[in-house]
């Protein structure tokens, strides 16, 4: 598995140069990010979580059929933990595109489980689901019918553009299989999950999404590299010299820097070095300008640089 530091900031050089695309990525990093958990029927939720689960699962499958260079799941959590970007029904391409950039994927699969819940039920009881997990003992037989469906995103973090959409529904019957306790070491790997219904439910689904986020030709979607001039604000907007003709596209997220110039005392030349100040993305796109908002850092000022 292969980590991925921090893109390189663009030369102020590349201001001089016209625009062209970026060659695509030779190995793109791609991160599982936040599975957020809201469509989940509590029960699943008070001594497990399903989105977390399934962000494992998911990320494991992907790294096994290896056709992707996936970011370490454990670092992404942490980076999570410390930003305090818990499982939300609010997380939006905005996060993805700054919790992308923290863990240095160039994509994030982000998503929800919009549903998790019994839908027809013969009167089995709750430990037939989750029985000796997290204190639950009864194991019952049970022939309920469980619905899963969820639904993910794979984000740019270059653009915050979404460059494809994908959705899984399965409704499986539980026969009185239990959960099995994931902190045990075996975790989610364990037979006595994989044969759970929820078990069989989320790994079914991991198989599925895994293969089609895998048949992805991720180096042939990567957006073209823009730079640009930052030449007016107002406020929390602010306009860009560059425009649809030079491929700038609403939504598209470019971070911000400003130039500092010194003379090096050691050999009296002087050095320009571009210090980054934060984010923003664009609202509208005119042909050879376009308007900005400040989503994150510090106040734009005019002058600045904008690339992505």
């Amino acid at each position: 598995m292969k980590h991925f530091g921090v893109p390189v900031i663009l030369s102020v050089l590349a201001l001089l140069c016209p625009l062209v695309a970026t060659p695509a990525y030779a190995d793109p990093a791609v991160a599982v990010g936040v599975i957020a958990d809201d469509g989940v029927n509590p029960m699943f939720a008070a001594n497990f979580d399903p989105g977390k689960a399934f962000g494992d699962i998911l990320t494991d499958k992907l790294v096994n059929i290896g056709k992707l260079s996936m970011v370490d799941r454990a670092h992404i959590d942490a980076i999570f933990a410390e930003q305090k970007n818990g499982q939300s029904g609010d997380f939006v391409a905005n996060n993805a595109v700054q919790l992308g950039h923290m863990v240095g994927a160039n994509y994030m699969i982000v998503g929800r489980i919009v549903h998790l819940d019994k839908v027809t039920s013969n009167t089995a009881a709750i430990g037939s689901v989750l029985g000796g997990f997290g204190g639950i003992t009864n194991s019952g037989v049970s022939q309920d019918r469980y619905h899963l469906q969820i639904a993910l995103q794979v984000i740019d973090t270059s653009t915050g553009r979404i460059i494809k959409a994908l959705n899984y529904d399965d409704t499986r019957t539980a026969h009185g299989v239990t959960i099995g306790d994931t902190t045990s070491g075996a975790g989610y790997s364990s037979t006595t999950f994989a044969s759970s219904i929820v078990g069989q439910l989320l790994n079914a689904a991991g198989d599925d999404m895994s293969k089609k986020l895998s048949a992805i030709d991720l180096t042939a979607v990567a957006a073209p590299t823009v730079s640009g001039l930052l030449i007016a604000a107002d406020g929390t907007n602010v306009i860009l010299n560059k425009g649809s003709a030079d491929g700038i596209t609403v939504g598209m997220f470019l971070n911000t820097f400003h130039q500092v110039t010194a003379v090096d005392p050691s050999t009296g030349k002087t050095l320009v070095t571009s210090v980054p100040d934060g984010q923003i993305e664009i609202t509208s796109v005119g042909p050879n300008s376009s308007v900005a908002r400040v989503v994150s850092g510090k106040p734009v000022v005019p002058g600045g640089i904008a690339s992505n």
